[in-house]
């Protein structure tokens, strides 16, 4: 998006990111019976394959810290799915578990279960895992991973990555970049589909060599595999792997977390285990989380379903730009080739910080020939009364621009939110919506008032 400095119109955009910190643990309601059994058939099948997850001693094996929570919720008391809790104290460093590369799925799986001819080299990895997991779902029982994809999410639906929604809950997005990032990244699923469906494509390789149906390999099936591989899968550097890790996937996200996974090979060992340290002390039932990354709200709705209101990640990125019909138009561009800038620059705003370089660039934007030598300025302070007023307002005008592109202003947003029933109106995907747009907003109107804070001098 362009921001055109002499009309101050600005569009803002999120970038990509995840929920909570450490707090309220259980959903309310008991869980459900077949959830439970579903989770303890996972256990006894990780168990059999070498992962140690009893709560006692072992040879050489210290009591496994961990359980499995049906339902938790993060730090906004929001549903967040399963969970995995502290089932007694854990030190800052202890390893939380050990899943071997075995029970992983990767795109060298697939080949190893697929074939070469079906997952041939230019194929992704993120297709060539989302064909396995489509052939395992069909294969039901006799699938090696049956006891894995029966706690994975069963349709898109309960993912709740906003790529995945409709058009009429896209529109709830109305006014944030949210809106054609979700838009954009249906369009790429989509194509990725088109190729694999293509005559003489992976997929017409794969029914014809009898992995499985045609209709076990529909659209449906494929966005139901890549919700699960982009809200689930991680990359591995050490690997050079994308890795779909069965239990270590249950881990929740929380800004604040430090922890992330590592791949490590075991000695004498070929093979890697994905494993994970915690990142600090944690108290018995107490949720442990891990880092998905500093994501922003419109990077953790777009992949994983949910936003976080206190996220210190999240942010709004403006985007600002030379005008051409300005005085010094063609020796600020050329200032800037020089310097391998673009006429074209985009900043982030976030909700606890103003960028310097944001007021800096547009100072530079704004300069006349009164204001001297753009070689010779100081970009750092007011360059004159006249450049300082057109920047600020250069700045106040892109943030306002992109507040009137919502429906609703922020203060509208919270007195319906102050309205007991206007939850259950808008509905679980509306109410993340809304959160989200607000917590965009919040970030523009404090980036006005740090316009305004700033020195004159």
């Amino acid at each position: 998006s362009r921001a055109r400095l002499a009309s101050s119109a600005c569009r803002a955009s999120t970038q990509p990111p995840p929920p909570a910190t450490s707090g309220a643990w259980l959903g309310a309601g008991a869980p459900a019976d077949d959830e439970k059994q579903r989770e303890s058939k996972l256990e006894q099948w990780l168990t059999s394959h070498g992962v140690y997850l009893a709560a006692t001693s072992g040879w050489g094996q210290a009591p496994h810290p961990l359980g499995i929570a049906t339902q938790t919720k993060d730090s906004d008391l929001q549903d967040s799915g399963r969970g995995l809790l502290a089932t007694r104290g854990v030190r800052q460093g202890d390893p939380l578990f050990r899943i071997p590369e075995e029970v992983c799925m990767t795109r060298a799986r697939a080949v190893q279960e697929l074939g070469a001819d079906v997952i041939r080299p230019e194929l992704g990895e993120h297709e060539s895992i989302a064909l396995l997991l489509m052939r395992e779902r069909h294969r039901g029982d006799a699938s090696f991973w049956a006891p894995y994809i029966g706690v994975l999410p069963k349709s898109t639906d309960e993912v709740k990555a906003s790529w995945a929604w409709s058009d009429a809950e896209l529109n709830m997005l109305k006014g944030s970049p949210a809106l054609n990032e979700a838009r954009e990244f249906q369009k790429r699923i989509a194509a990725s589909y088109d190729e694999l469906a293509a005559p003489g494509g992976a997929i017409e390789r794969m029914v014809a060599s009898g992995a499985a149906p045609a209709d076990a390999l529909d659209k449906q099936a494929f966005d139901w595999a890549m919700a699960v591989l982009f809200s689930r899968a991680i990359n591995m550097r050490e690997m050079d792997a994308l890795v779909l890790a069965p239990y270590a996937d249950l881990l929740n996200h929380s800004p604040a977390s430090n922890a992330i996974f590592e791949a490590e090979k075991p000695f004498m060992s070929d093979t890697h285990e994905i494993v994970c340290y915690a990142d600090r002390q944690y108290g018995k039932m107490e949720q442990v989380y891990l880092s998905y990354g500093k994501r922003s709200n419109q990077e953790l709705l777009l992949l994983y379903g949910f936003v976080i209101d206190r996220n210190p990640f999240d942010e709004v990125v403006l985007s600002v730009s030379l005008e051409e019909s300005a005085p010094r138009y063609a020796e600020q561009a050329e200032f800037l080739r020089l310097r391998r800038r673009r006429p074209s620059l985009s900043f982030p705003l976030r909700v606890d910080r103003f960028p310097d370089e944001l007021i800096q660039f547009t100072r530079f934007a704004c300069m006349d020939d009164a204001d001297g030598d753009l070689a010779l300025a100081d970009y750092t302070r007011p360059v004159s009364r006249r450049n300082e007023e057109a920047a600020r307002a250069a700045v106040v005008g892109a943030c306002e621009a992109a507040l009137a592109a919502y429906p609703r202003t922020l203060a509208e947003d919270r007195a319906l939110l102050a309205d007991k029933g206007a939850r259950s109106l808008l509905g679980e995907r509306g109410y993340m919506a809304m959160r989200l747009c607000m917590n965009e907003k919040a970030i523009l109107e404090r980036a006005i008032r740090a316009v305004g804070a700033l020195a004159w001098a």
